[in-house]
């Protein structure tokens, strides 16, 4: 060989994006191919094939380390720094003399592929050591190293290199042969995961996040919307995708390549073994969340997402009366970004999440920090690795039942939850509380029929809490201090309609438009209700538009933990029951009140006019009859029907509750499914019959309203009641037959009218009755709205 002269220089170099600490601090060896030191010695010039062989074979053992040789030499486009730009880690291509033997030079080129694999493996270990990568990445680059310095490069400097030195004989199949009994096929394996690692860096780089974020929600809504079993609840998710590929997403590369070499045994055994050496940390957090409700993950590798931790490093945020259900509802979250796939099958994700968040209810109105001491699986050495199939549901089901035990002690021993219920059914659903409707209701009339205002909501909270005292003070209560009178900014309809419209997506609402005879009365449905009335009875705004009871509403704000069943959307349905039954309460109220101003009152039980007075006023009483008849039938059926016997299906359920039995998500939905009967059932999730019951509501007002204002009319319509009116007032006596019979026509044609669109309005609202019970019954079980609608029939013929 003819030795060169050359001049190593060492700079230092500017620094790269990226960099880590890991990172160069000097430049990479002289090239060969860019500064030529050595001249090789022509190949085809050799005659001895040993000697070849043995100059091969030492260019190799400088390859598999990642150098230059001789006559093995970086391709021209090789460059050591662009290896470590961007996410993609590209190792070197080497060349190979061209007048290489061609036995030894398909050896080489089997051989240098080792070299490349180094170098990729080095740089990757390298670049993804840093934390912000994860505790599963570094861990995997920490086994790669471990790899390459205690098995490859012992392989490479404790065996091969002295062989070389010593043994005459060794050569490049002894290397070939030597190099795939020890660790070519582990090589092989990490090479291959980690280009699909760097790969997925590259991918995550260069996609839009927020889109695909968007597009995983939209097809996360398809699949709630599809499925039916624990699975397909609708539990928050968090779908937002990580920036660089974290814990459960390295994990799941590592099992889809264990799954792709199931049928080799070697593989299979170092996979298994690289798996649950790099999981340790995943298992560790597993464990503690399943077992302590804690969760300790600084770079968002886990399975589930604290979403109160903004940042790194922001301390936790503080549970108060105003966020406690904000936080239980969203705080802990599934992350669908590298959810491993034993954890998406079933409903294991669902308690895996239900769990910790069980847990975490429990340490925090409790006050503790750990937990593991209290009903105790079992001596317990610390989760070794991920569990699979049935092992991972026994694993999981084990301590969701454990945590449903701790909650139920909690709520049931703690908080006496089945007594907050029927409180609930009795002080804020006013079921079966004459007590509230005599001491408060009834005192309260007359400013509910007053228009909307700030006084009027004064007057009425002053009532109310001397009803609260009162009854406070004869027996404790949780659920009545808690609640506070107010007059919505909306009216009842107009609430409804926020939950259900015609134009949204409801079918049940469409089709009930179409329905048959029934969308004849379409626009008797939709346009307001306006009765001329020349008395001046009539006229004015809507019904629903002025009078309190329309604004009545009782909140009530439910202290933590109990919010984590009874919740902000419970407390609204109920509310909207609340609001529906009051609202019937006083309509029959009023009506009751009517019925003793038409047969009590001794100006209606006069006939001096005749047999049109007395007609017209027998005509009066059946009308009322009819709206009490109507309004009576449906508070009897909302009270008795619907509540009554929801309440009765659902209290045995919540008292039969135990310690074994009990499961905090199934509680939640009982409740759920309870409130959505009384709702749907109330029919408060049809916008078209609830704005056909405020016009009837309306009809009935203006009725009662007209009838209470007759006194003074009917005396002028009687000669001797007149006769004793006009004296008593001011002395004259002079009688207008023409205008009293004139009057008595006016009164007819306005009782006409009533009488009409009551009679409408109540035949609309029984067929939408009947047709909406035929729709609704495979959506609400068994229906008593057709037993409704045959009884609305009876009443309205």
């Amino acid at each position: 060989m003819e030795v060169r002269r050359g001049v190593d220089d060492v700079c230092e170099l500017e620094s790269f994006p990226n960099s880590s600490f890991l990172s160069r601090l000097v430049n990479y060896q002289p090239l060969t191919h860019a500064h030529l030191k050595v001249k090789s010695y022509p190949l085809d010039q050799i005659k001895s094939q040993r000697v070849q062989e043995s100059l091969v074979v030492r260019d190799l053992l400088f390859v598999l380390v990642g150098l230059e040789g001789v006559y093995i030499r970086y391709n021209n486009s090789y460059e050591p720094q662009t290896g470590m730009e961007g996410d993609e880690i590209r190792g070197p291509d080497f060349k190979i003399a061209k007048s290489m033997d061609l036995s030894l030079k398909n050896f080489a080129k089997w051989i240098v592929k080792l070299g490349k694999m180094f170098v990729v493996l080095t740089q990757f270990g390298e670049r993804y050591s840093d934390p912000v990568y994860g505790a599963v990445l570094h861990r995997l680059c920490c086994e790669i190293r471990a790899f390459l310095v205690h098995e490859y490069m012992r392989c490479l400097v404790d065996v091969a290199e002295e062989d070389f030195k010593t043994n005459a004989e060794f050569g490049i199949r002894e290397l070939g042969q030597l190099l795939s009994k020890s660790c070519v096929y582990k090589m092989q394996l990490l090479y291959e995961l980690v280009q699909d690692v760097s790969q997925e860096m590259a991918r995550r780089a260069l996609m839009d996040r927020d889109e695909a974020d968007f597009q995983n929600f939209i097809k996360d809504l398809k699949m709630e919307k599809e499925t039916t079993d624990h699975s397909g609840l609708l539990f928050m998710t968090d779908s937002r995708i990580s920036a660089h590929a974290r814990g459960g997403a390295i994990l799941q590369m590592v099992q889809d390549k264990l799954k792709a070499n199931w049928g080799d045994q070697r593989n299979v055994e170092f996979l298994q073994g690289l798996l649950r050496k790099i999981s340790a940390q995943y298992c560790s957090m597993l464990e503690e969340w399943l077992t302590n409700g804690s969760l300790e993950d600084p770079y968002d590798e886990f399975m589930v997402a604290d979403t109160a931790r903004a940042s790194q490093g922001q301390a936790q945020v503080a549970v108060t009366a105003l966020n406690s259900e904000r936080l239980w509802d969203t705080r802990y979250v599934i992350r669908k970004d590298g959810l491993l796939e034993q954890f998406n099958e079933g409903d294991v994700a669902f308690k895996v999440l239900m769990t910790g968040k069980s847990l975490h209810l429990f340490r925090t109105c409790c006050e503790l920090q750990d937990l593991k001491n209290l009903l105790p699986l079992g001596p317990s050495h610390g989760l070794q690795e991920l569990p699979h199939g049935t092992q991972l549901t026994l694993y999981v089901d084990a301590h969701y039942a454990r945590a449903n035990h701790l909650v139920w002690k909690l709520l049931y021993e703690g908080y006496n939850l089945p007594r907050v219920l029927q409180e609930m059914q009795h002080n804020f659903l006013m079921h079966n509380n004459p007590t509230f409707f005599r001491t408060f209701f009834c005192r309260s009339l007359v400013e509910l029929t007053k228009t909307r205002h700030e006084t009027v909501q004064s007057k009425l909270r002053r009532l109310f809490e001397d009803y609260q005292k009162a009854r406070c003070a004869e027996r404790g209560s949780l659920v009545l201090p808690l609640m506070n009178l107010q007059l919505d900014r909306r009216s009842f309809s107009s609430t409804i309609e926020q939950f259900s419209s015609e134009a949204a997506a409801d079918r049940g609402n469409v089709d009930l438009l179409q329905a048959r005879d029934f969308g004849n009365l379409r626009d008797m449905l939709l346009r307001d209700l306006e009765l001329q009335d020349s008395s001046g009875a009539g006229g004015g705004p809507r019904a629903d538009s002025q009078y309190s009871i329309h604004y009545l509403q009782f909140e009530l704000l439910v202290p933590f933990p109990l919010n984590t069943v009874v919740s902000k959307t419970c407390v609204m349905q109920y509310q909207m029951m609340q609001r529906h039954m009051l609202l019937l309460h006083y309509y029959n109220e009023i009506l009751q009140n009517t019925w003793f101003e038409i047969n009590k009152n001794k100006v209606w039980r006069h006939t001096g006019f005749g047999p049109d007075l007395a007609r017209w006023i027998r005509r009066c009483r059946v009308v009322h009859h009819r709206m009490s008849q109507f309004m009576k039938l449906l508070l009897e059926y909302t009270t008795q029907d619907v509540v009554h016997d929801g309440w009765r299906t659902l209290e045995p359920r919540v008292h039969a509750y135990d310690a074994a039995g009990f499961d905090l998500h199934q509680c939640q939905a009982q409740l759920e499914q309870f409130l959505a009967n009384l709702v749907s059932h109330s029919l408060l999730t049809s916008a078209s019959l609830v704005r056909l019951l405020v016009q009837i509501t309306d009809s009935v007002h203006k009725f009662c309203k007209f009838v209470t204002s007759l006194r003074k009319t009917l005396c002028l319509l009687d000669l001797r009641l007149y006769t004793r009116y006009e004296a008593q007032l001011r002395g004259e006596h002079y009688y207008d037959e023409a205008a009293a019979l004139a009057k008595l026509r006016e009164m007819q044609n306005y009782l006409a009218v009533v009488s009409d669109h009551f009679r409408q309005l109540s035949a609309a609202f029984a067929e939408g009755v009947r047709y909406y019970g035929d729709h609704g019954s495979s959506r609400f079980g068994v229906n008593p709205l057709l037993a409704l609608a045959e009884r609305l029939n009876d009443i309205v013929t």
